[in-house]
């Protein structure tokens, strides 16, 4: 039987809290994922300038579902705008941010 002394078990836990803060605020909080909608929309932006011609049926079909993505990300990005940020105290984030 092993005994664990009070200050390893308050050790562990603060460890365990604190990367908890931490992913939270770095992959859950409205702005983290503002930051990645905002990298996705850039990466199919990218990715539609690859189908530039009009000429074939299947490209303009690509590129309309890309940006169908596309608007549809933006939504999300003003929705987490309007629901988690004040329009008085964040005015400058997001104007910033907003698409």
């Amino acid at each position: 039987m092993v005994l664990i002394n009070m200050s390893t078990v308050l050790i562990i836990l603060g460890t365990i809290v604190l990367t908890w803060f931490v992913a939270n605020e770095l992959f859950h909080s409205p702005k983290a994922r503002i930051k990645i909608l905002w990298r996705e929309i850039f990466k199919l932006t990218r990715e539609i300038t690859k189908y530039n011609s009009e000429d074939s049926v299947a490209d303009s079909l690509i590129k309309k579902s890309y940006e169908k993505a596309i608007s549809k990300k933006k939504k999300m990005i003003n929705a987490l705008l309007d629901y988690h940020f004040d329009s008085e105290e964040d005015e400058e984030y997001i104007d910033e941010n907003r698409p």
